[in-house]
C-alpha cells in the first residue's frame, strides 16, 4: 500500500486536504460563530478597551501574542462576537492543515522514507481526526482559550519548518526555512507556557528520525534549545512587563500554595481521564468534580500510573522494534505517543495549577494521539491487505464524521452562559464554583428565582462564598427587601472586608432607612478602598447635603464631575448647593 499517486499527487494533495479540513471545521463549528462572550471573555474585552495597540510594544510576556491577537480583534470588531469566533475557527483550520503537513514531513525523514508508508493517507486522516474531535470544542468555541490554539499554531509551525529545513537540499531557501523555524520557536515561547516543550520535541525528532554527524546536528539545535530560557525568564524576572495581565502573579501564587507532590500524583489520574476523552468523548464538561489526591498509593492513582507507564514503555518498545524490524508504522505510532506525553507534561506534571483539569489542555497533545491512531489504523489495514483508499474512506465515514457530529452537538452548550453551566451543573453538581456560575448566569439573564436558589445552594457547598452573599444582597435590594439585603451584605463584609462595593450598598441601605451617619461612614469606607466610585461620591454629597454639611457635599460633587464631567445630576445638585449657600 504505497503512498498514493506519485509526485504530482504529493505536490497538490495539500489543496483538497486543506479544503476538506476547512469544510469539516465549518460544519462542526457553524453553530458557534454567534455564541455569546462567556466569563473570562468579558475580562479580555475590557482589557483591550484599556490597552491600545501601541501599548503592546515592546513584546513581552509568556502570553503576549495571544493578548495581542485579542487587541487586534478588538480594534477591528469591538464587542461584536462574530469576529472573535471567526479568528478562533480560522486558527483551528490552520492547525489542522499544519498537522497534515507536519505528519507528512515526518514520514519523509530518512528513517521513515522509502518504507512503503501510506504517508499521505496517514497524515490526512490524522489531520481530520484532530479537527473533528469534540474534545477540541473548549479550545475553539471558548474565545479565551485561543491561548491554547494560537500557541499550538506557533508550535506546529516551528516543527513543520524544522522538518522542511532538514529535508531540503542546499540553497538559499534552506537558510530561510531555518531562520523561520527558529523565529517561530522563540515566538511560541510568548504564546503560552505549553510551548516550553518545543525544543525537546525538535530534539527528539532529530535524534529519532534523522542521521548525520552528531556534532553538526547538535550545533543546528543550539538556537532551539536556548529558547527554553525564555519562559522561565519571563515568569521569574519580577521586572518583566507581562503585556498588561496578571498571569505571572497567578502562576507564582499557584507554585507557592499548591503541593507539587499532590498535584503530580493527581495528574496521573487526570491524564488517564484525558485519554478516555480521546477514545470515548462522552460526559464532556467545562469543569470537573475532581479530587486532589494526597498519596501515590491511592488505588486510582496507582492504577493510573501503571497504565501510563505501560503506554510509555510500550511506545519505547515499538520505536526500538521498528529499528530492528524495519516497521515504519511502529515508529510513527511511537512518535505520536511521545508527542502526547511530552506536550501534556507542562500542565500535567510537577508545576501546580489551581484548576486540576481542563479539556483545552488536550488541544496540542491530541495531535500526537491523532497521528498514532491514524498510523495504527493503516497498520491494521496493511496486515489485512486492505487498499489504502478504501480504508481512508471507511475511517472518514466511521470515525471522522461521527466525531464532527459530536463536536457540533457539543457546541450547542457554548451558545450562552446558561446553556453552558446548565450542562456543567448536570454533570458536576457538587462543585461550588459550578453552582455559583450557574446562579450568576441565571441572574444576568433575568431568571431571579433560579439565581436565588442556586446562590443558596452554592452557599451550602461553600459557606464562606462572599460573592454569593453579595449578589443575593443585590437581588434583595432590587426587591426592596432591605433586611435580607443587609444580612447578606454584612456577611459579605465579614468575608471580604476589602470589597468597596459592599460598603457602598450598605450605605444605600442606611440611606433608605434615613440613618445618614452610618450611610456616610459606609460610603467613606467605600471611597477609601476605591476612590473612583462615582456613585459613592455622589451619594456622599447627597447625604452631607441632607445633614447640612455643604462644604463636604461640594467636595464630593466636584469629585464626581472630575470623574465624569457629563454627570447632569451632579451639576444639578451643585447648582442647588450654591443656591443654598447663596453663592
Amino acid at each position: 500500500m504505497p503512498d498514493a499517486g506519485g509526485g504530482f499527487f504529493k505536490r497538490f494533495l495539500i489543496i483538497p486536504v486543506a479544503i476538506s479540513i476547512a469544510v469539516l471545521a465549518l460544519l462542526a463549528y457553524s453553530n458557534t460563530l454567534t455564541g455569546s462572550f462567556l466569563f473570562d471573555d468579558h475580562n479580555i474585552i475590557k482589557y483591550n478597551k484599556s490597552f491600545p495597540l501601541e501599548s503592546f510594544w515592546p513584546p513581552s510576556g509568556t502570553r503576549y501574542f495571544a493578548y495581542l491577537s485579542f487587541a487586534l480583534n478588538y480594534s477591528f470588531n469591538g464587542e461584536e462576537v462574530f469576529g472573535y469566533h471567526a479568528v478562533n475557527l480560522a486558527i483551528h483550520i490552520i492547525n489542522g492543515i499544519l498537522v497534515f503537513i507536519m505528519a507528512r514531513l515526518l514520514m519523509s525523514s530518512p528513517r521513515l522514507s522509502g518504507k512503503d508508508l501510506p504517508s499521505s493517507y496517514i497524515a490526512a486522516l490524522a489531520a481530520l481526526l484532530f479537527v473533528a474531535h469534540p474534545v477540541q470544542t473548549e479550545a475553539v468555541s471558548y474565545i479565551t482559550q485561543r491561548f491554547a490554539s494560537l500557541a499550538s499554531l506557533f508550535y506546529l509551525s516551528a516543527v513543520a519548518l524544522y522538518l522542511k529545513w532538514r529535508l531540503s537540499q542546499k540553497g538559499a531557501m534552506r537558510h530561510v526555512l531555518y531562520v523561520l523555524a527558529v523565529l517561530f520557536a522563540y515566538t511560541s515561547q510568548m504564546a503560552k507556557e505549553i510551548c516550553f516543550t518545543l525544543p525537546f520535541v525538535i530534539l527528539m525528532i532529530e535524534l529519532a528520525f534523522f542521521n548525520g554527524p552528531m556534532a553538526r546536528r547538535l550545533l543546528g539545535l543550539v538556537p532551539f534549545l536556548l529558547a527554553m530560557a525564555v519562559i522561565p525568564y519571563m515568569l521569574f524576572n519580577s521586572g518583566m512587563y507581562n503585556a498588561g495581565h496578571g498571569i505571572r502573579e497567578d502562576q507564582l501564587v499557584d507554585l507557592e500554595s499548591i503541593s507539587r507532590h499532590d498535584y503530580l500524583v493527581t495528574q496521573f489520574r487526570v491524564v488517564v481521564t484525558y485519554l478516555r476523552l480521546l477514545v470515548l468523548p462522552v460526559g464532556q464538561r467545562l469543569e470537573y468534580d475532581y479530587p486532589m489526591f494526597r498519596t501515590f498509593f491511592a488505588p486510582e492513582v496507582l492504577a493510573s500510573f501503571i497504565l501510563l507507564l505501560t503506554l510509555f514503555a510500550g511506545s519505547v518498545f515499538l520505536y526500538f522494534r521498528s529499528l530492528r524490524k524495519g516497521s515504519a508504522f511502529l515508529a510513527v505510532i511511537a512518535a505520536g505517543v511521545f508527542w502526547f506525553f511530552t506536550t501534556i507534561s507542562v500542565e500535567s506534571s510537577i508545576v501546580p495549577i489551581k484548576d486540576i483539569i481542563f479539556e483545552h489542555r488536550l488541544y496540542l497533545p491530541s495531535v500526537g494521539a491523532a497521528i498514532a491512531v491514524s498510523a495504527a489504523i493503516f497498520l491494521a489495514a496493511r496486515k489485512a491487505a486492505l487498499a489504502g483508499g478504501k480504508v481512508f474512506a471507511a475511517a472518514v465515514v466511521l470515525l471522522v464524521l461521527p466525531l464532527a457530529v459530536a463536536a457540533h452537538e457539543r457546541n450547542k452548550v457554548w451558545q450562552n452562559a446558561v446553556s453552558l453551566y446548565e450542562d456543567t451543573y448536570s454533570k458536576s453538581p457538587n462543585v461550588d464554583r459550578v453552582t455559583y456560575n450557574l446562579a450568576l448566569a441565571y441572574h444576568v439573564s433575568g431568571n431571579i428565582d433560579g439565581a436565588v436558589e442556586k446562590y443558596w445552594e452554592a452557599l451550602r457547598l461553600k459557606p464562606d462564598l462572599e460573592k454569593a452573599h453579595f449578589n443575593l444582597g443585590i437581588i434583595h435590594m432590587g426587591k426592596k427587601e432591605y433586611e435580607k439585603a443587609f444580612y447578606h451584605f454584612s456577611d459579605a463584609v465579614r468575608l471580604k472586608p476589602e470589597n468597596a462595593y459592599t460598603y457602598f450598598n450598605l450605605g444605600n441601605i442606611y440611606a433608605v432607612q434615613n440613618d445618614m451617619d452610618r450611610a456616610i461612614t459606609a460610603y467613606l469606607r467605600a471611597v477609601d478602598l476605591q476612590p473612583n466610585i462615582e456613585d459613592a461620591h455622589f451619594n456622599l454629597a447627597v447625604a452631607f447635603m441632607r445633614k447640612g454639611d455643604l462644604d463636604e457635599a461640594e467636595s464630593h460633587l466636584q469629585t464626581v464631575l472630575r470623574l465624569n464631567p457629563n454627570n447632569f445630576e451632579a451639576m444639578s445638585h451643585l447648582d442647588e448647593l450654591y443656591s443654598m449657600k447663596r453663592d
